[in-house]
């Protein structure tokens, strides 16, 4: 059986739901100690009181990683789980891996429909879009594209996000940075389209 929290635990517990609801995500230490004016080691040891009396769980070392244990269903009700799914290639393309590494939790409010995957980005090559090594793309599944739409594309076995864009004989991949060269094949499958993106700090 769960103790009861004290007053100012369960501000930063309330806190911690709203935050899950508003972004997917838990809020940092650091982002527990802004809102409620007190220093980090402070909010830490809030968290780590919480945790004692059985509301939540904090991996040490790790940001944002708070798993709450009471009311979650309430909390992630709006909530879609979405596998992420290997690693993808931001430059030189790597070997694609299609088995599910882990799930992210985002708002449905933002992604409604569609079936969606999150890749991680590797690389530098689409540093022009926006897009750095490390980003969470996520991608909607499906078979085609419009000229201009970034795409997680299949190149013999290998995954690739770039821009893309079609001709007559060719589909062209193309990069947003002028280190790299396109990528002209005939060879090619498309995974999805680029709909977000997510960064941590």
């Amino acid at each position: 059986m769960v103790k009861p929290l004290t007053k100012k635990q369960q501000a930063i517990f309330s806190f911690i739901k709203q935050t899950i609801k508003k972004t997917g995500f838990p809020p940092t230490v650091r982002e527990i100690g802004n809102q409620f004016s007190i220093t980090v080691k402070g909010a830490y040891d809030h968290l780590k009181a919480i945790e004692k009396k059985g509301y939540l769980r904090c991996e040490a070392g790790k940001s944002r990683a708070i798993e709450l244990l009471i009311d979650k269903e309430d909390v992630y009700a709006d909530v879609r789980s979405i596998p992420l799914v290997g690693t993808i290639a931001a430059g030189v393309p790597i070997l694609a891996q299609e088995n599910i590494e882990s799930y992210i939790q985002l708002p449905s409010v933002f992604f409604p429909e569609g079936t969606l995957f999150g890749l991680k980005v590797k690389g530098d090559s689409m540093t022009g879009a926006g897009i750095f090594d490390g980003d969470i793309a996520i991608i909607r599944q499906q078979l085609n594209a419009n000229n201009g739409q970034i795409v997680a594309a299949l190149i013999d076995n290998e995954a690739t996000l770039k821009i893309f864009k079609k001709t007559e004989r060719k589909v062209q991949l193309l990069p947003a940075n002028e280190k790299y060269s396109p990528i002209s094949t005939d060879n090619v499958v498309i995974l999805g389209v680029l709909k977000a993106l997510f960064r941590t700090y």
